[in-house]
Parts: structure tokens; C-alpha cells; sequence
């Protein structure tokens, strides 16, 4: 039978509108209605229900249906001959009772009905039956036609015949076009298109689906999602009680749909400038009234107000002084302008009142959703500031136009809005600003960010109300419109949420955009209470997960919309939310809590907080949000990549360094708050170079008092540190952070003593207020040399964390503990910075916008910056210069970069500035600016160059020309841009998204100050990191003890540029003068310190300079028995340092040619009576390698100027390489700029060795379709091969980079074992094909990708090839490609081959979780499970014969274990990694086991250990078998990724018969590309062959 579910209470909505959504569902031995009706009052309540229990649902409709008046709605009806004559009876019955309901009338509610089965049949149209009478007569009449089932052309009937004006639709009277259709078998033809043809003509189709109609099939017929659309009944006897569900429903879309489809109007005020000349105000009067007879203005559509201003303001008539357009014509008429003369024209006043006009007592109807426009007639230029007051009025989102009657166009642009700038008052008749209803589409911010799973939390509680709703929707449509959305690009889920979630539209819901944006317009309204907490969960729970359509590796974001406090608690739900990888923003209206804001967005609050007054804001705030949240996505995915390989960098020339830990454990603190603690400190310890003689770390945690958890010198290898932070417990007390500051100093003392002059560090963590005093203490480690850092999260207070670290430049705050990871990258690069910058040398100008829409605590803001900027950076007169230049209408040079040379100095000039305060001039700044980097005005173009451009608008001047000639200058630009930015103009400024950053205002250039002072210290060769280096040094008698000491100096200074280890830079010292001696070689010290004590130590010998015997000496020293690693390929200097004519000059030649034959790079350092030409003589003739200076105390700095050239000769060289370049030869690359492609491409080539040992190149071009030019085993000559090259044909076409890449899968298949793989992908634009599967597949084979975008690509499709940031170049201009070679090159030459044994091991662990066991006498481990047991040995013996799959060469060998855990993690059953044994498996399959087993974090703790211990292999997999989680899925699911972190490569979950939760299990799986996530079940058809692809296919991709 059939039961409705009673209603409550809470369905209500404040205005009492009835919404409810049914469906039909099987339940055995009965069918079940349920419901979430409501209905207006109590008494309407309690009559519904009385209704509902007596079977009399239609009466019930009038309620839902009321606001539901006209539309036009067709039955499409199966009349196959698989319905009985009874059945189709019931459908004539069911159509009846539809009609009855409904407010028929030709004005009104009109129906059609047609019938298909093997053709369709049109019974009656939509204009035949004008009143319900002679319809339901109609109804009656219909034959049943029979025959066979063929929907699909019956669809297609109703578009060609039906859905016309002919037939009476009146679609384009904006009545909702409604179609529904039944059916109760699967069709003989597709029914796919001609439904989404029926739906992209703005058709909403409803599908009933009867017995055992095709589900499948019905869900690609209706509109989506599928439980508003669909519904689904056992039989036609049960059709007559889905009428009240298909009512509700279709009514509430139809009201909703009339809604979206209405007319839309504005309102539009007139401000005028009571100063314009007669004859320009005659005609614009004209024109207005032309306007206003095409506008057809009145109370209920367009409303029209008018103003003049000069000194002040008067208001001739608001929007709603006049009614109809005759009055409105009539006061235009009587309109005069007021005589000022000679009185100020006070535009910036004028707008600055004018947000008035539209306020709701003024008859605005932003409420309403009506668009509102401000016209500003200007006859002159303004006598006070416009651009801050035109702020203001556009924050209330009214768009500004500017009309020009005589004053500059440059005032009209500095207050327009979206562009409308008009010439002339009769350009209001030709733009059409008000006619045309704006499409919306993808946004420039947004063209990039076009990856990603975002899902909106929206809030639809009673407060809200149905007006505000609408406005809800209104800004969701336009988000969405402003995204790409696709099932690769950026997918996008809706859930609404009052007292429980609904998720509308999960993440794989909608295909196509523009269903997804026809479902926003309806989006259902409910009312009710506010639990945003429940909300929350429900998103991380059932939303963003696998089997809804979330993406692994895709960056997962919600946003979370709500007008006021949440009844629930939404902390720990926004936490569990974020530490699931979520980003969360947080839009609060109206009275939304911002203490609850500030709980749930992501970290930093000012990126992800939005909160506004008013429904009426989300209009201008959507611009704001879009700009935000793909500047956001684009930064996380390429900005932060480069930039956390800037810190690596920086980070691995930090070779020093102490630091320690102080870590609350207090009480306060939760387990899992103490979890994101630990692993904060765990990806802390990986990013730098732990050992003894490098970079140490101690712990010490503290709650009442403090405890040392291990000690500087207790561990020297990383990982063992990092389980030791694993194994901290947590126990809780007080917060005694004074007791613990004062404990640290004994553990610093120790370590002064054993390394004096390597910097400490001191790390505090805590999350609240010390009950005791930190200053003192605090400032007592400082005494000692040691630099604090203070991180304080939750109730931590400020002042005292400030008191710890003793600046407030080291203090940070976050809201939670998950919030820590987002301050790693930033703390670290606050350490290594200056080690990394500390010999730095360049020019950095910063070019500053001094415009007026910038206010003076937002200029001071951006002088803070600079001001920091200058302060991590290394100021002096031979290092790092600054010059600073303001831009505005005028230029103003604020200092030259030969000015000031001290920090001070540029402190002060930084702080006296003052704000020109006009309009933005970037490309002027950008011309003017080009200058001072030149010699002559103060520059040092022999010098690295950076340009800082910081601007809060788009600039009134072209940019592009100007930057591109700075760049071709060598002047690297980075940009960045505050508030209302044009990103693409940002772009076009800098030259490359990675050089972009985008601040959503001015307090955000704080998070990006060692950021950006990092990046000016960028050297391209940063710290020699391997080499063999001997000195070989003349001691001869004409150096005295004061030179010698010079000689030391130089020496330790070039210790001191390199990471010294044995594994890494190795050091030698030859002294010399009449003989040479060793003074100590390469294998004898191993630590930086101790090379430069024995530098130190190192003693005169005196003499004559037999320098050419001294290079026959040193040659035995570079070998192995020395400590020489020549046969590891790793770079040989000699370093000969002399000051005089050498005794034996003859043999120096010889001599130095046999270093160099023996692969030793020679160095000749000259001083005072070095001879030249010795000098280049020992060097081989390369003038890079010689160095000379007249005096030893110019030797003591001259490592300044080797470095770069000892770094470069140190660089890994391209000895053997397999490279394929994929060339884009489409249309939007003219010729030219192809044989530019061309060009670049060649001069790569010739950077290697191309032969047949070395060097092996391939090359493909692309567009429609990919086209073979030569394989890699074509050319070994050099010459022949860049001739053709340069030969290339050019074609055009469209750009298929996937299907290019696919094809280029086969040239790497004459690739060579062991040799660096490469491929180069080139292109001018977005793919038009999916290109993730097949890089992915491509990078899966080893072949290591790499692209370069030339113009305005987006880089997120690029990073879907690559796989990471560091292999991704950007230029803005086919002529700039030239400038990145050297980069490419290296990059390719950085690229090396996965280790490739000769025998290639997979070891694969297989766990059993069976909880539910009967405790009976012989029960096995299977039991209940047949389908495990039938299967299991089919897997084991299928996985352990694969063959070829993770090498290219080589023999296979698989080895498998099996593991039965109990809840402890402790195996019940258990096995060794071995090869496959039948008799093993038979003994799993039939195993005896009465205790259940487990998977929880235990467990996979065990098998971590079990992978440790037991396996050597290459590739590592672990299989569970699982009923279902038992334990909570975000532990289960850190505790999968401390696995994959131990090295395990990747863990798959299938689910047995009856699992729990099964949709849990993917949610803590790894190393699945999400084109793979398919959910494993062993029920699954052919699941043997399914489970079995799916591991073969992870272990593909880990080749």
C-alpha cells in the first residue's frame, strides 16, 4: 500500500507557501509515500492531514498549486501493448485527476496529451481545449494505441509538435513549459538526445517510471536531480496516489520556473550635472524621453528617478514619485537645470548621496532582485574625489554609467562600472544597457581556475524567506555561470540545509552547465531551522565523496552560505570538513554570527570570510567571490607548487641550523587537535636536511611542566625522527609556558657548545594564556642568540605570544589546530630565507599605485609592506638595491636605486611618501619606470633585475607593450593586485600566472612579504650541492702571513657557499711551493665545521711556485682511494690559487690538460702577479673559470662573483636523454608565430649532445589530429635534425592536445631502458579534449611531461599534464620564448629516470575484515561469505603471473601475504611475502576463525610494520576485504595517509556482501586516479575481472 508520511511543524516556511517533494518507494509487502509538506496556518495544518488520512489528495493541491497559474504542460503516454486495457484505464484516471486540480484556462493552466508506442500519436494539443469540461472529456476519449515502446521518438514529437507556438505554447510569453512522461518498459530507441534536445529548449521533463521501467533510461530523460524529476511506482494501480506528489512538485517548479522566466526590469536614476551647457542638455533631454518611450516605464516594471547635482544635490523625482510612463515623459519635460555659476561641481558628494535613491523607501527593489543603474550626466570635471564615493555606491551593487557632456573622458572612466562608458546621451539608445538581459559566462578571473569540486552549503531556513531566497538563487546561477563546469573541469554540487541537509545536486549529478543552471533557477525553498553543523557533516560524509563524483588530486571546496547562527555547533564539523581536504568559505548575510564565520572558513580568515548586512549585497558581492575563489584555486595549484619549491630551495642552503620545538600539551587541547599538532612537526622535519652535521631538531612538550621528548642529538635521520613525533602521547595539564621558556636555555647552552655558529631556532606552539610570566624567560633565550618563533591557535592571547617571540613579524595566530599546515611553508621560509638571501645581489624597484581609490590606511598598509620587504632582504652597497616610484596620473620618482644603501635610509624615504591621489597609470609607471634599471640612471643591468608592480584597479592605459619591453630588458615583474583587479591585465603585466599574486585587500600583502622578498633573492644556481673540490694553494715566500690569512678566508668562503656531507660536496686542500703536499683529501671530514677547522689549521710550506708540478700532484687525488667519486658522476674541480709568475710555466698546459682529459674542471685564481695568461692557460682558455684581483683583501670577497659560475659547472649534465617535443600547429598559431615554435624548439635541441650514445630526440605536431614528423630513432646528427625542424609544415585546425597525447604514447616505446624519458608539450590554448587519462597514463610509464603555454592559457589544464608546477612554463608572447630556454633546458637536464631494476618486485598484502561472526563450533574465516571464497583464489593466482607491468625490462616477481587482524591491530592469521602457493590460499579460504576481524587504524598500523619489516619490493599494494569500517572514517582515513607516506604505494578497499557504509571504504583508499574510482565490491558482475583491472591498473601507474 500506499503511506504518506505526516508532515511537521518545521516544513513551514515563513510565508506559509506549501513546498513538498515526493517519491515513490518499494518497501516489502507495501509501497511508502513519503513527504515534506506544508501548508499555510495551523488549521490548514490539521485540515491537510485529515485529508491526507481520507485518500482525498486533490482537494489537498490547492495550497501548492496556487501560485502555479499558468503554464503549458504535456502528458506524454506509453500506449504499448505491454499495458493492459485496466492500466491504461488508470492512466486515463490519473490524467483527470491532474486536470481537476489544476487552474485550467487558455490564459491559464493548458495541457496537451499525446501517445507513443511504435510512432506517436498526437491525442490533443495545447490550444485545442480551453476549459477543463471539454479536457477531461478528451482524456476520456483516448484510445489506447498499442504496439511497441519507442520513447524515444515520441520525445522528439513533442519538440517538433507540440512545444510550438502553433500548438499552442506560449514559451515565448516566458510561460514554463512543462513536458511529463510515462512509460513502462525500456525503449527500442535512444532516448539520450532527443530528451536533452527536449531540455535545452527550456522543456522541464518529468519521468514516471511504471514496473520495470529502464531506470537508467528514465534518469537520462528527466531533468535532473533525479529525486525532484523521477518518480517510480511497482504498477498503474498505484499511479492515482502519485498525483498529489507529481502536483506538488510540478506546481512548485511552474511557480518557481514563471519566476525565472519573468520580464526583467530596473530601476535607473539619472544624476545630473546641473552645470551642462543648453545645447547638450536639450539633447539629452530628447534623448531620455526616446529612452523612456523604448523603456515603457512604470510602477510594476521599470522605474526611472532624476537628479541634478553641482554644489549640492537636488532631486527632481525618485523611482517612485510617477507611476506611468505619461507622468515620467511629463517631468522630464519640466526638467530645468538650477544656475550655479561659478559654483564647485561636487560629483564625488553627489554620489556619495545617491545610494539613497535606491533604497527600499525610495522605491528600490534590490530586494526584489531588480538590476539598479546610477546615469551620471557630466558637463564637467569634478571639483572633489569621485572614485572612493563610486566604491561605495557600487558595493551596493548599482551599476554606474557615465554620460559625457563636456567633461574628460578620464573623469567619466574613473567611476564607471562594467564598462558602460558613453560618449554622448544617445549612446543610452544604441548600447542597450537596459534592454538586453545579461548573459553570463565564464568570467576572465575564472577562465583559468578550471579544475576543481566545489560545493555550495546553502542555507534555507525560515528566516531566510522566500523574497531573500530568490536572491539566494539568483547569486548561485551567477557563481556557477562564472565557472567552467564539466565533468573534467569544474564539477559542482548544491547542497540546502535548514533543521536537516538535502543534497540537491551531488558533484556528478549534471554533464552539461546548462542543466545545472536551469535546476539553480528552481532550486527548492523550504523553510525551517538553521543546523549548519548537521550540514557540514552531511557534505563530508555524502557528499565529497568517490561514489557522488569527487575527485582525488582535485582541489575540493565549499562554500558555505547562512543568514544566521546555527543552532548546532559547527566547529568540530568545519574541522572534520577542512581536515578532510576541504577549503571552506563562509558568506554570512544579515545576522549571521561572525564568531561562527570565523569557525568555519579555511585559513586565513580575510581570503575566506565574506560577511554582508543584506540579501540585497550578494549581488555585487558574487564579482568579489569569483575573483577570490579562482584567484584562490589557481594560487593553491601553481603559485603555492613554485613556491614551496622556492622554500625547498631556500631550505637546502640552510646547511646549519638548532632548532627546537616547545609544544602545549595541555588539557585544553583535543586528541585530534594534538594529531594536527604532531603532524604539523612531521612535515616540518621533511623539509630539511636532518642530520648531525646539518640541520638538528629536538622536541620538548609542556602542560604544568616541561618534558623533554628528545634532544638535538638524538636522532640523525629524518625519518626515525618523524616516528618519533608519531609516538608522542598526549597527556594534558596546565599551560606553564614561562616554566618551559625558562627550561629551554640548558638545552641551547648545549648546543652553542658543540656548534657556536650555527643559528638556533625556538618553535613555540600553544592554545592559550600561560598561567605564569613569558617575557622575562623569553627574552633571556634571546640573550642568547636564539630567534623565537610564537604559533598561537584558538584561545591563545596575542599580546603574550608577542612577548614570546619578541616581534610581531614571528608571531601567527589561527583559529584551529588543522589550520597549522596552511603556516608550515610560511615558518620555514621565515627560517631559510636568510641563509638563501644573505649574498643575494640585484636592483628591485617597486612601482606603487598611488591612485585615489586608495585609502590612506590601505597606503600606509602597502608602505608597511615595502618597508618589510626591504627588511628580510640583504641592503648594501654591493649587494641588494631598492628604488621605489609612485604612479597615478603623474609619476613621482620617491628614490633611484644609487640613492640609499642602507635599510634606514629606505625606511624613512618608504614612510615620508605621500598619495598623488588621482587615476591608475600602470603603463605609464611601466614606461617611465623602464629607465632607472639602466647604468645611467643608477642600475646594474650586469645584475639580476626584479620589478614589484602593486595596484588596486585596472589601468586607463594599454600595459602590455610596456611590461613586455622591461621583460625584454631582462627586468623579471611581479604583480600584484588588491581589491578590484583585472587579472588578466595582472598577467599581462608580470608575463606568468606563477609571478601573479591576487589579495582580495590590502591586508593581504602581509601574507605574501617573505614570499616576495624570497623571490628577489632567486638566483638560477642557488648552492653547489655535489661536487669533489680540492684547493690547491701556493704558500710560496712571496705571500706573507697577512696574504695567507686572505688566501683562508677565500677558502672558507667558498666552503660556505656549498652543503658539505659525504654524500654530498667533499672538500680537499693541496698546499704548494717548491712540492706539493696533501694537507687533507676528499674522504676526510664530513661536516662543514670540520673542513673549516682544518682550513683554519692549515700551515704556510714557503718556497718557490712550481704551480705546473703541483697540478701533476693533485691528479692522483680526484680518485676513489681519495675519496674521488668520478665513477659516481660527480663533478671534479681543482681550484689553483696563485699570486705569481709559476717557476714551471712550460708544463702547465700539459698538465692541466690531463686534469681536464680525466673529466677535472680547472679554476685559476689570480692575485697581485698572477700571470693572465698562465691563468687561462690552466682554465683550458674558457675566461668563465678565470678569476683575478690586484690585492688579497679583494680575494677575501671574490667568492661573490664565482659562486654562480662553481654552481653552473656543478649542474648535472645531459649525458643521455629520450625527448619528444609535441608542437601545436593549430589555428590560433599563425605561421609566423609557428616557425617562432619551430625556432625555440631547434635551439633546444642543439643545447644537447644528439647521437646515437647520447641524446636521442623524437618530434609530433597537433591540432584536429596528431601527425608523426620523426621518432626518436630517426635522426642522430644534430644538423639534419634541426633542418628539419625548422621545415615543418604549418596546418591550423582545432587543439586536440589529449588525442595528441595518446598518439605520442608509442613513440616512447622505442624509448631505452634506464634513459631519463621526456616529452615537451607546446601549446598556444586550452585543449578542446579531455587531457588528464592520457598524461596520467603517459606519467604512469615513466615519461616525465612538461608544457609550455604560450599566451593565455590556463595553467590548471597544463598541471593536469605535468603533474607539477615545477615542470610548467608560462610567456605571455611567442617572442619571450627565447628568454625561457635555459630554464627549459636545465629542467630537462634536472629530469631523471625511476630506479629500474633488473628484477622488478611487487609485494601485496591482503587484510580480511569479518566483524560479524556466530561464534559457531567450525566456523572459517569465510563463513557467510561464498563470493569471497569462490573468487579469492582466482585474484591471488590472476596478480601473482603479471608480467611486464612495472618495468620496461626485466623480469616480474609478485609476492603475497595474508594478514588477519584483531581490534588491536595484532594478526589473527598471518604470512610471509612469498610467491604464489596454492596450497596458502587453500588454507586462507578454509581457515578456522570464531574471533572477528577488523578495519581500523590498528590495523593498518600493523600492516605499515608488516610492509617495514617484511618488504623490499619496489611497488607495495595492500587489498582489504571489508564488511565496513569499525572506527570513524576521518581516523581511519590519517591514518591511510601515514601509510602511504611509509611508502606503501596504494591501498584498495572491497567491499563484501552487507557491508556497512560501503561507500566509506574509496574515502580511505590511495593511489587511485580518480578516472578510476570506481567503488570495488565483491558483488559486483564479473567482480573477479573488474577487481583484477582495477589493482592491474594501479600497478600500470606506478611504473
Amino acid at each position: 500500500m500506499l503511506l504518506a508520511r505526516p508532515f511537521s511543524h518545521r516544513s513551514l516556511n515563513p510565508t506559509g507557501t506549501a513546498l513538498a517533494y515526493w517519491q515513490i518507494k518499494h518497501v516489502p509487502g507495501r509501497e511508502k509515500l513519503t513527504s515534506r509538506p506544508t501548508m499555510k496556518g495551523g488549521t490548514s495544518l490539521l485540515f491537510c492531514l485529515i485529508i491526507a488520512a481520507c485518500s482525498c489528495g486533490i482537494a489537498a493541491q490547492t495550497a501548492e498549486c496556487e501560485n502555479a497559474t499558468v503554464a503549458d504542460i504535456v502528458f506524454l503516454v506509453d500506449g504499448s501493448s505491454s499495458i493492459d486495457p485496466s492500466s491504461f484505464q488508470e492512466v486515463r484516471i490519473f490524467l483527470r485527476n491532474i486536470i481537476r486540480a489544476l487552474d485550467v484556462g487558455p490564459n491559464k493552466v493548458r495541457i496537451g496529451v499525446a501517445q507513443y508506442s511504435d510512432d506517436p500519436y498526437q491525442e490533443f494539443l495545447l490550444k485545442d481545449h480551453k476549459d477543463k469540461k471539454s479536457l477531461l472529456a478528451a482524456v476520456d476519449n483516448i484510445p489506447h494505441r498499442t504496439g511497441g515502446t519507442e520513447t524515444g521518438k515520441g520525445i522528439d514529437f513533442l519538440l517538433t509538435r507540440y512545444f510550438t507556438k502553433e500548438a499552442g505554447s506560449r514559451a515565448s510569453q516566458r510561460v514554463p513549459q512543462i513536458a511529463v512522461v510515462i512509460t513502462d518498459g525500456e525503449s527500442a530507441d535512444d532516448v539520450k538526445a532527443p530528451a536533452q534536445r527536449l531540455r535545452q529548449n527550456g522543456v522541464i521533463v518529468f519521468g514516471i517510471g511504471v514496473g520495470k521501467a529502464n531506470r537508467e533510461e528514465l534518469e537520462s530523460i528527466a531533468n535532473r536531480p533525479s529525486h525532484l524529476f523521477l518518480f517510480a511506482i511497482d504498477s498503474y494501480q498505484a499511479i492515482q496516489r502519485l498525483t498529489d506528489s507529481l502536483l506538488r512538485t510540478v506546481c512548485v517548479s511552474v511557480a518557481a520556473e514563471r519566476q525565472a522566466l519573468s520580464e526583467k526590469f530596473a530601476d535607473i536614476f539619472f544624476l545630473v550635472d546641473s552645470g551642462i551647457a543648453q545645447g547638450p542638455f536639450t539633447q539629452f533631454r530628447s534623448d531620455l524621453i526616446k529612452l523612456i518611450n523604448q523603456l515603457n516605464p512604470g510602477a510594476s516594471t521599470n522605474r526611472i528617478g532624476l537628479a541634478q547635482y553641482g554644489e549640492d544635490i537636488k532631486i527632481d523625482f525618485g523611482l517612485s514619485t510617477y507611476k506611468t510612463k505619461q507622468e515620467i515623459v511629463t517631468g522630464v519635460r519640466r526638467f530645468r537645470l538650477r544656475s550655479q555659476p561659478n559654483q564647485p561641481r561636487n560629483l564625488g558628494n553627489a554620489l556619495t548621496s545617491a545610494k539613497t535613491f535606491f533604497t527600499r523607501e525610495a522605491g528600490g527593489r534590490a530586494h526584489q532582485g531588480f538590476q539598479q543603474f546610477l546615469v551620471v550626466v557630466s558637463g564637467k570635471d569634478s571639483d572633489d574625489p569621485v572614485s572612493k564615493a563610486a566604491d561605495v555606491i557600487e558595493s551596493e551593487g548599482i551599476i554606474i554609467a557615465g554620460v559625457d557632456a563636456g567633461a574628460t573622458m578620464d573623469v567619466i572612466e574613473g567611476f564607471e562600472s562594467i564598462s558602460h562608458v558613453l560618449s554622448s546621451s544617445g549612446d543610452l539608445l544604441k548600447e542597450d544597457i537596459f534592454f538586453t538581459e545579461k548573459v553570463e559566462n565564464v568570467t576572465e578571473d575564472c577562465k583559468g581556475a578550471n579544475v576543481a569540486d566545489i560545493v555550495f552549503i546553502v542555507d534555507e531556513s525560515g528566516s531566510i524567506g522566500t523574497e531573500n531566497f530568490r536572491l539566494v538563487r539568483s547569486f548561485l546561477h551567477s557563481i556557477v555561470s562564472g565557472l567552467t563546469v564539466g565533468p573534467a573541469r569544474v564539477r559542482v554540487g548544491i547542497v540546502t540545509y535548514s533543521d536537516k541537509p538535502t543534497a540537491h545536486v551531488y558533484l556528478k549529478t549534471f554533464n552539461d552547465k546548462r542543466d545545472i543552471l536551469r535546476f539553480i533557477k528552481i532550486l527548492p525553498y523550504s523553510g525551517g531551522g538553521t543546523n549548519t553543523g548537521a550540514a557540514l557533516n552531511f557534505t563530508r560524509e555524502e557528499v565529497f565523496i568517490a561514489k557522488r563524483g569527487s575527485r582525488v588530486d582535485v582541489q575540493q571546496v565549499a562554500i558555505v552560505i547562512t543568514d544566521g547562527r546555527s543552532q548546532d555547533s559547527v566547529s568540530e564539523a568545519a574541522i572534520a570538513l577542512r581536515r578532510a581536504g576541504v577549503t571552506i568559505y563562509a558568506i554570512g548575510i544579515e545576522n549571521a554570527d561572525e564568531a561562527e564565520l570565523l569557525e568555519m572558513a579555511s585559513h586565513p580568515p580575510h581570503q575566506h570570510i565574506f560577511n554582508e548586512n543584506s540579501f540585497t549585497k550578494l549581488n555585487p558581492l558574487k564579482q568579489r567571490l569569483q575573483k577570490t575563489l579562482c584567484s584562490n584555486i589557481i594560487h593553491q595549484a601553481v603559485t603555492v607548487g613554485t613556491s614551496r619549491t622556492d622554500v625547498k630551495e631556500a631550505c637546502e642552503q640552510l646547511d646549519e641550523a638548532d632548532i627546537f620545538f616547545l609544544m602545549d600539551d595541555s588539557g585544553s587541547i583535543g586528541n585530534e587537535d594534538f594529531k594536527d599538532m604532531i603532524n604539523f612537526i612531521i612535515d616540518f622535519v621533511g623539509s630539511f636536511r636532518i642530520g648531525p652535521q646539518h640541520v638538528r631538531i629536538g622536541l620538548v612538550k609542556y602542560a604544568d611542566f616541561p618534558t623533554l621528548e628528545f634532544d638535538l642529538t638524538t636522532y640523525s635521520d629524518a625519518e626515525k625522527m618523524k616516528e618519533a613525533v608519531k609516538g608522542i602521547p598526549h597527556k594534558g595539564g596546565g599551560t606553564e609556558t614561562g616554566r618551559a621558556l625558562s627550561s629551554m636555555g640548558q638545552y641551547f647552552e648545549s648546543a652553542k657548545a658543540a656548534r657556536p655558529k650555527v643559528p638556533k631556532y625556538l618553535i613555540v606552539i600553544t592554545d592559550g594564556n600561560s598561567t605564569d610570566p613569558v617575557k622575562t624567560p623569553a627574552d633571556k633565550l634571546r640573550e642568547q642568540g636564539i630567534r623565537i618563533y610564537a604559533i598561537g591557535v584558538k584561545a591563545a592571547y596575542e599580546p603574550q605570544l608577542v612577548e614570546i617571540a619578541g616581534d610581531q613579524q614571528k608571531t601567527f595566530k589561527v583559529g584551529s589546530f588543522d589550520a597549522l599546515g596552511k603556516l608550515k611553508v610560511t615558518i620555514i621560509r621565515e627560517i631559510c630565507s636568510p641563509e638563501a638571501c644573505k649574498d643575494a645581489s640585484g636592483d628591485v624597484i617597486f612601482l606603487t599605485d598611488s591612485s585615489d581609490s586608495i585609502y590612506p590606511n590601505e597606503f600606509k598598509t602597502m608602505k608597511e609592506f615595502m618597508i618589510s620587504v626591504v627588511n628580510k632582504s640583504a641592503v648594501a652597497l654591493d649587494k641588494v638595491h631598492f628604488g621605489v616610484m609612485q604612479f597615478s596620473n603623474d609619476i613621482q620618482l620617491e628614490f633611484p636605486l644609487d640613492l640609499y644603501y642602507t635599510k634606514e635610509e629606505m625606511f624613512k624615504a618608504i614612510r615620508d611618501m605621500q598619495q598623488l591621489s588621482e587615476g591608475t597609470y600602470i603603463g605609464k609607471g611601466l614606461r617611465e619606470v623602464s629607465q632607472y634599471f639602466d647604468a645611467s640612471r643608477g642600475g646594474r643591468p650586469n645584475l639580476k633585475q626584479w620589478l614589484v608592480v602593486i595596484t588596486d584597479g585596472r589601468s586607463k592605459d594599454e600595459v602590455k607593450g610596456p611590461a613586455e619591453a622591461l621583460r625584454a630588458k631582462q627586468v623579471v615583474i611581479y604583480s600584484i593586485g588588491v581589491g578590484k583587479i583585472d587579472n588578466t591585465q595582472l598577467t599581462d603585466i608580470s608575463g606568468s600566472s606563477d609571478r601573479t599574486y591576487v589579495k582580495r585587500d590590502f591586508d593581504g600583502l602581509k601574507d605574501i612579504e617573505t614570499e616576495v622578498a624570497l623571490k628577489i633573492c632567486d638566483r638560477e644556481c642557488k648552492k653547489t650541492e655535489k661536487a669533489d673540490i680540492i684547493f690547491l694553494v701556493d704558500g710560496s715566500t712571496s705571500i706573507d702571513k697577512t696574504e695567507f690569512d686572505s688566501m683562508r678566508k677565500f677558502m672558507e668562503s667558498i666552503v660556505k657557499l656549498t652543503t658539505v656531507g659525504k654524500n654530498l660536496t667533499r672538500f680537499g686542500v693541496i698546499m704548494y711551493a717548491t712540492t706539493a703536499e696533501s694537507a687533507f683529501t676528499l674522504n676526510n671530514y664530513e661536516s662543514k665545521q670540520k673542513v673549516l677547522e682544518a682550513i683554519t689549521s692549515l700551515k704556510q710550506p714557503k718556497g718557490d711556485t712550481y704551480t705546473g708540478e703541483a697540478l701533476a700532484y693533485s691528479r692522483n687525488f680526484f680518485n676513489a682511494e681519495h675519496g674521488g667519486r668520478k665513477a659516481e658522476k660527480v663533478p671534479q674541480i681543482l681550484m689553483v690559487i696563485t699570486d705569481g709568475d709559476a717557476t714551471d710555466h712550460p708544463r702547465l698546459k700539459d698538465e692541466s690538460d690531463a686534469l681536464r682529459e680525466n673529466k677535472v674542471t680547472v679554476f685559476s685564481i689570480g692575485v697581485k702577479e698572477a700571470v693572465r695568461e698562465q691563468l687561462d692557460i690552466m682554465a683550458g682558455g674558457d675566461t668563465s673559470k678565470v678569476f683575478y684581483v690586484d690585492n688579497f683583501k679583494a680575494l677575501e670577497t671574490l667568492y661573490k662573483n664565482m659562486s654562480s659560475a662553481i654552481c653552473n659547472s656543478t649542474k648535472k649534465v645531459c649525458e643521455q636523454a629520450d625527448l619528444v617535443f609535441l608542437i601545436d600547429r593549430s589555428s590560433s598559431i599563425n605561421k609566423e608565430n609557428h616557425q617562432i615554435v619551430l625556432n625555440f624548439t631547434a635551439e633546444v635541441v642543439n643545447s644537447f649532445n644528439v647521437s646515437k650514445d647520447f641524446v636521442h630526440v623524437g618530434l609530433a605536431q597537433f591540432s584536429d589530429e596528431p601527425h608523426k614528423e620523426f621518432d626518436l630513432n630517426t635522426y642522430y646528427k644534430k644538423e639534419e635534425m634541426m633542418k628539419t625542424i625548422s621545415n615543418l609544415k604549418y596546418t591550423g585546425g582545432n587543439t586536440l592536445i589529449g588525442k595528441a597525447l595518446v598518439h605520442i604514447k608509442d613513440y616512447f616505446k622505442g624509448g631505452r631502458f634506464g634513459v631519463p624519458q621526456n616529452l615537451v608539450v607546446i601549446t598556444d590554448g586550452d585543449s578542446q579534449d579531455d587531457v588528464e587519462d592520457a598524461a596520467e597514463e603517459l606519467r604512469a610509464q615513466g615519461v616525465v611531461v612538461f608544457a609550455i603555454a604560450l599566451g593565455d592559457v590556463h595553467d590548471l589544464q597544463l598541471l593536469q599534464m605535468t603533474g607539477d608546477p615545477e615542470r610548467l612554463f608560462n610567456v605571455r608572447s611567442f617572442d619571450a620564448l627565447a628568454s625561457i630556454k635555459r630554464k627549459v633546458v636545465d629542467a630537462l637536464c634536472k629530469s631523471e629516470p625511476e630506479d629500474q631494476p633488473s628484477e622488478c618486485t611487487i609485494d601485496i598484502a591482503m587484510g580480511f575484515d569479518i566483524t560479524t561472526r556466530t561464534g559457531a563450533i567450525g566456523e572459517m574465516l569465510f563463513s557467510g561469505h561464498a563470493k569471497l571464497q569462490s573468487f579469492l583464489p582466482e585474484i591471488v593466482r590472476y596478480v601473482s603471473s603479471v608480467e611486464g607491468l612495472c618495468c620496461v625490462k626485466g623480469p616480474v616477481r609478485t609476492q603475497i601475504a595474508f594478514q588477519v587482524s584483531d581490534r588491536e591491530g595484532r594478526p589473527l592469521y598471518d604470512t610471509n611475502f612469498e610467491g604464489y602457493s596454492e596450497e596458502v590460499v587453500k588454507k586462507i579460504t578454509t581457515l578456522l576463525m570464531l574471533n572477528p576481524s577488523y578495519f581500523n587504524t590498528a590495523v593498518l598500523k600493523s600492516f605499515k610494520e608488516k610492509f617495514r619489516t617484511g618488504s623490499t619490493a619496489r611497488v607495495k599494494v595492500l587489498v582489504m576485504f571489508s564488511d565496513g569500517l569499525d572506527e570513524d572514517v576521518i581516523r581511519v582515513k590519517q591514518e591511510s595517509e601515514l601509510l602511504r607516506q611509509s611508502g606503501v604505494s596504494a591501498l584498495l578497499t572491497v567491499a563484501l556482501e552487507g557491508a556497512r557504509n560501503p561507500g566509506q571504504l574509496p574515502e580511505v583508499e590511495f593511489g587511485r586516479g580518480y578516472v578510476y574510482l570506481l567503488p570495488l565490491s565483491i558483488g559486483m558482475p564479473s567482480v573477479s575481472n573488474t577487481i583484477l583491472k582495477q589493482i592491474l591498473q594501479k600497478i600500470r601507474r606506478l611504473q
